[in-house]
């Protein structure tokens, strides 16, 4: 744990990670509270991204939940559309059609994700680090209890703090798995005995500790360590970019007598509530998150001196170096939306025409056929897929060509088939030729009818013989 001494006397630059000290030990930040017009905004969406991630689970469409992925199950509920194992390489285009959106909004505002969306931060910021502030006291008595001897009310306030984590923990990773078991099954899974449902217990058991770990230790580390946007984010940016900056021409030189030098009194304030520990002043790098905290903190402290506030605000590099700011619209984000819609479009387009069902006919396992004294006989498996989460009727036929022998004889067992809902169905299609007839091999078609919809889809398969 850091120590008053260490974190009032060092201070951040671009050489040294400041969440690590000189002898490699971890230096934990304890940003302070801050007020202001982007607090507000923050805590409005976050208490509505909370309702949507909490919320979402329990919402039914077509009885069945909002969002649901059904691994044991090879099945996928998203919002009214039902998608199977055969559905997988729809992702591609959705994820790469958000992908290229998120590409869009970071190049046009920053890591504007990371502060206010990113479930890491809406669950770090907007819960776990607000009942730290409720149970331990604002940053300088955390400090100063940190530092001093392990009293019963500094004893109290910890085990309290992380018993109320740990719940937080175990509901929030049960937030999750909402989004694999139903929510409404989960709870009865819960309440019972773990012995009845291993996989769901140990998985909850997993993901509390893996969160409690993050959220009740690890915390900004995630991001500066683990998530790969942070690094990625350099890629997108340009001079245009709106970021979160510091007008240097404003506030150089830095004094502390409000009478003498540039407009920033050197207070340290903005670095004393940020989340990830860096200084502004000293220009954009990974570590920020795009959270305003500071941009609050110095309009704050600007309001206080009498000066006009935005000495740190959200502008682009162009503007702070030339104080002009060109357009939005540059050819990067064309690319980036043009590529992002196609992902969308096909994804959308995709989803609306595909078949309600997979059909597949493949050879029976072994030879390609067989020979038998008379005749020589062709083996198919034939197999249904039902996509629909209602059971379906199939009916089957086998279209023979003019050119085919006269003495060929197909045999469809099942011509009408029952499948269970998102459940598949295999049927044999047998075929013999007289070895008399036999000239060459040809082809056949074999068409299944969805009742439901009456549409039909066909398979062309060939007998072969010797």
């Amino acid at each position: 744990m850091s120590t008053p001494t260490k974190e009032r006397a060092r201070r951040p630059n671009l050489d040294t990670v400041y969440t690590i000290n000189d002898d490699g030990s971890r230096n934990f930040l304890h940003p302070a509270d801050v007020h202001g017009r982007w607090q507000v905004r923050k805590n409005i969406i976050w208490g509505i991204l909370l309702a949507i991630y909490v919320g979402t689970p329990w919402i039914l469409i077509g009885g069945r939940p909002a969002v649901h992925i059904d691994i044991p199950g090879r099945n996928a509920f998203l919002f009214g559309h039902t998608f199977t194992n055969q559905d997988f390489y729809l992702m591609f285009f959705l994820v790469s059609g958000l992908g290229f959106g998120l590409f869009v909004v970071t190049s046009m505002l920053g890591r504007i994700w990371c502060g206010y969306a990113c479930p890491q931060t809406v669950f770090m910021e907007g819960v776990f680090r607000r009942i730290e502030r409720w149970i331990e006291g604002p940053r300088d008595a955390r400090i100063r209890r940190n530092l001093g001897p392990n009293t019963r009310d500094k004893v109290t306030r910890k085990l309290v703090k992380h018993a109320v984590f740990l719940i937080l923990a175990y509901l929030t990773a049960h937030v999750f798995l909402a989004y694999f078991i139903p929510a409404r099954e989960l709870v009865r899974v819960v309440t019972q005995p773990p012995s009845a449902h291993w996989a769901a217990f140990l998985w909850g058991l997993f993901w509390t500790g893996i969160l409690y770990f993050d959220y009740g230790w690890f915390r900004e580390q995630t991001c500066l360590i683990i998530c790969p946007y942070g690094r990625a984010q350099s890629a997108m940016h340009d001079r245009d970019t709106i970021v979160i900056g510091y007008d240097e021409k404003r506030g150089e030189p830095r004094s502390k007598k409000t009478q003498e030098g540039g407009d920033c009194i050197d207070c340290f304030r903005c670095v004393a509530v940020c989340p990830t520990g860096i200084d502004i002043r000293d220009g954009l790098q990974m570590e920020c998150v795009g959270c305003a905290n500071c941009i609050d903190a110095c309009d704050d402290i600007m309001e206080r001196t009498q000066r006009p506030r935005g000495l740190i605000r959200y502008d682009s590099q162009r503007a702070f170096e030339e104080g002009t700011r060109r357009s939005f619209f540059r050819p990067r984000l064309f690319l980036y939306a043009a590529l992002g819609l196609a992902g969308l479009l096909v994804f959308g387009f995709t989803v609306s025409r595909r078949d309600a069902f997979e059909l597949r006919v493949l050879r029976s396992q072994g030879l390609p056929y067989q020979l038998e004294p008379e005749a020589i006989q062709n083996v198919y498996s034939l197999r249904i897929q039902n996509k629909r989460d209602e059971p379906a009727v199939f009916f089957l036929r086998m279209d023979v060509p003019d050119s085919a022998p006269a003495s060929l004889n197909v045999v469809v067992p099942q011509p009408r088939l029952e499948v269970p809902a998102l459940g598949d169905v295999r049927s044999p299609i047998m075929g013999r030729v007289s070895r008399q007839d036999w000239v060459a091999s040809f082809a056949m078609t074999v068409a299944v009818t969805d009742s439901a919809t009456g549409h039909t889809q066909t398979v062309d398969v060939r007998f072969r013989g010797p």
